[in-house]
Formats: C-alpha cells, structure tokens, sequence
C-alpha cells in the first residue's frame, strides 16, 4: 500500500478542524439529550431513565475499549467514517422508535455507534499540525464533550420536548453526515495499516494498567465525576423543579446560565503547562467539591445562591477532565498510552450511566444531604488523586 506523505497528515484544515469539534458537540449531546423530556417517554413508552440514558451510556463506554485501538490498526480516518454511517443509521432507525424494546435497542446500537466518535477523533488531530495546534484542537474537543452535557439538555428540552426525538435527531444526522463526508476526502492514514492482526492481545495490558496505582488514582476520580453531574441535575430537576418554575426559571434557564463554565478546559490549557497536570487535578476536583457544597448550604430556601454554586460546580468538572487527560498521558508508558486513554474514558462515561441510579437512590433524601453526599464523593477522590505515590 502507498504510504500517505507526512505533510498530508498534518494538513488538518482550520475548517475541519471546527466541524469535528461540533461533531464532538452533537455526539455526545446524544446521551444528555433525552434528560429534560425523561416524564413525558415514561408516559408515553414506559421507559425511564435507565432506558434512555443507562442503555446509551454503558454501550458509549464500552465501544470507547473497542474503536480507540481498532484505529490503531485499522487507521483513524477508516474508523471515524464507519463510525458517523453507523451512528446515522442507528439514530434514524430510532427517530422511528414506537416502542419500549425498539427504543432501548436502539438506543444501545446509537451508544455504541456514537462511541467511535471521542477517542478516534481527539488522536487524530493530536496526531496533526503543529504542536500549538494539537494543544488547541485537543483543548476544543475537551470543551465540546463537557459542555455537550449541558448544551445537549439544552437542545434536548427546546427542540424534543415539543416535536419529539426525531425532530431533535436529525439535524445531529446532517452535522454527522458533512464530518463522514469531509473526512472521506482527506488522505486515508494507511501508516497504520497493521489490520486486525493480533487485536486481542492488546487487552492484556488492561490488568497492569489496573495495577499503576498512579493511574488509579486518575480512573476513581473520573468514575464519580460524571455520575456527580447528572444526579446533580436530575436531583435538581426532581426537587427543586417546581420552585424554580414558580419563579419563572425553566430546567433549561438552570442549565443555561452555568454553560459559560465549561469555557475552562480551554483555561486549564494555558495554565496547566506552568503548574502541571496534577495540581491542576487538585484544584478542580476542591472546585467542584465546593460548589456541591455550596449548593447543598443553599439548599432549597436560596435558589439563585445555589446557582452560583452549580456555576462553581461545573467549572470544577471543566478543570478536572482535561486535567484526567493529561496525568493519564503523563503517566502511562508510551507502548500502552491509547488503551490507557481508553480505559479512561471508558470508566467516565461508566459513571455517567449511574448517575440515573445514583439520583434514583437519594431520592427520599433532601436536596442538601444528596449534594453534601456528592460532595463527600468529589472530597475522597481530591484526597485520593493527591495522596503521595
């Protein structure tokens, strides 16, 4: 086979560049976006929150162990075409959904599909352009995956709430359509081209990475992180809905006004170089662990303190994930650093699948003790990321 010239890796246009990081946007908007109408599909299917977002969320991260090194073998551009196809079929298949089995089925082929997506699209354009460029994209792409969890129930609520699923799809088919398209074009990274060959045998490194306990003390963190942020909103949503709709503040006005905090991994990218990854770490899990604190002193007799405090709470996250990034880059050894990634957010999206249940779990509690118990969480995994190796 022809080997693809250097220099046509590296020419990833600016263009393409801002269409995959919108792709990335409308991606994983597809496992937030059922969160605002969850009342109105367990009326009118009987699925509740472990259909639409638990199926999603654990096939999401199951697929992040399978494409990320498939790409390695088979090359980043066949991977994310494939990809974009399937996950397009999978979401017209459920725009047409007209029953429970057909919708949770469908929303397991549309996790898994869109799983091909994060890791195969951030190591390609970590693998082109010049080092500046490959801070940025990868800065761009972090911010794009966080704030699709607010950005995505945002559109979620003003676009499915009253026309339905498929009205909310359809333009994310288009958007991942043009990126399949655009990138079909570009020069096929046949550098790679090892195939299948051997495939499995990667997967013995999982149990040594396992072992690193520096890297453990990156993969806790990144499991609470997630589940904290959707049973925060989902505890919100059920215990403070009506208050806030007395006041004229929709669930859509709360996630709104905190969507400028998940501006901060592109911060964490000028500031992290200097103080290091690990500090960094530290200071955005102590962010996010305050802001569930203040959020459960605020409680339910201050309503706009307690968006302030859900404003620290995201910038927190938005801190901490770029953060988990970095450190499990730093740390791992080169030979395993993909599935080492993988792994990682494997576990994160694992823990935004049980966010439905942990919210489930405190729901006979008050709305303090719940952030006070997320809290608690996020001050553990500080202490434990931090303790000395």
């Amino acid at each position: 086979m022809m080997k693809v010239p250097a220099n046509d890796l590296q020419a990833v246009s600016v263009r393409l560049r801002a269409l995959m990081v919108l792709c990335a946007l409308s991606v994983v908007s597809l496992l937030y976006l059922p969160l605002p109408i969850l009342g109105v599909l367990k009326q009118s299917y009987g699925v509740d929150a472990t259909g639409m977002v638990s199926s999603f969320g654990f096939a999401y991260a199951a697929g992040f162990l399978v494409f990320g090194p498939l790409s390695d073998r088979l090359g980043r551009r066949s991977v994310l075409v494939g990809g974009l196809l399937a996950l397009i079929c999978a979401t017209a298949v459920l725009s047409l959904a007209n029953s429970p089995a057909v919708l949770i089925v469908g929303r397991v082929l549309q996790g898994l599909a869109a799983s091909s997506f994060p890791p195969v699209a951030i190591a390609y354009l970590a693998e082109r352009g010049s080092p500046r460029q490959r801070v940025w994209s990868v800065a761009w792409m972090s911010t794009a995956f966080l704030s699709a969890g607010l950005l995505g129930q945002i559109y979620g609520g003003l676009i499915a709430g009253p026309w339905g699923l498929g009205a909310a799809f359809w333009p994310l088919c288009a958007v991942f359509a043009l990126t399949a398209w655009c990138l079909w074009k570009r020069p096929a990274d046949e550098r790679m081209g090892q195939g299948l060959t051997g495939f499995l045998s990667a997967y013995r490194s999982i149990g040594s990475l396992l072992a690193d306990a520096r890297l453990r003390r990156v993969y806790v963190p990144a499991f609470f992180l997630l589940m904290c942020f959707v049973a925060f909103y989902m505890s919100l949503d059920s215990k403070l809905g009506r208050q806030f709709a007395q006041l004229g503040v929709s669930p859509l006005m709360t996630r709104a006004l905190v969507a400028p905090a998940f501006l901060t991994p592109l911060l964490v990218a000028v500031v992290m170089p200097r103080v290091g990854a690990q500090r960094t770490l530290g200071v955005g899990l102590v962010c996010a662990a305050a802001g569930l604190g203040g959020s459960a002193w605020a409680g339910e007799t201050h309503l706009m303190a307690l968006l302030g405090a859900s404003f620290l709470f995201v910038a927190g996250l938005g801190i901490s994930v770029p953060s988990l990034i970095a450190r499990v880059a730093g740390v791992s050894d080169s030979s395993v650093r993909g599935l080492a990634v993988s792994l990682y957010t494997f576990v994160l999206f694992i823990g935004a699948s049980l966010g439905p249940w942990l919210a489930q779990q405190t729901t006979d509690m008050t709305l303090a003790s719940t952030y006070l118990l997320l809290a608690a969480l996020l001050v553990g995994c500080a202490v434990y990321a931090l303790v000395s190796e």
